[in-house]
């Protein structure tokens, strides 16, 4: 993906080794501006790709796409468990890497 514009969080949005403050700001990120369906980013045990949408799987055992699935621009690696996604919001682009 090209021109993407991160969001002045942390360097990068990796949660291995980060403080819990850095991951408190970028789980309250994703609920502000990719709200799931039900639910929290911080209840999220897994994110998957499903027929071209972005399903997480809640801690509960639940499965939720975002609130605005339109939100969801593309994901690298693997469909059940991605090692990147792509996000859009206000036309600003993220990636999550995982």
């Amino acid at each position: 993906m090209n021109n993407l514009s991160h969001a002045e969080l942390t360097e990068s949005f990796s949660l291995a080794g980060r403080h819990n403050t850095d991951t408190e700001k970028l789980l309250a990120f994703l609920d502000a501006h990719f709200a799931l369906s039900e639910g929290s980013h911080r209840d999220v045990s897994q994110y998957r790709v499903y027929f071209g949408r972005l399903l997480a799987h809640l801690n509960t055992g639940q499965c939720v796409g975002l609130d605005n699935p339109s939100a969801f621009i593309d994901f690298g690696g693997d469909r059940e468990c991605p090692s990147l996604i792509s996000l859009s919001y206000e036309r600003k682009f993220i990636e999550l890497h995982f």
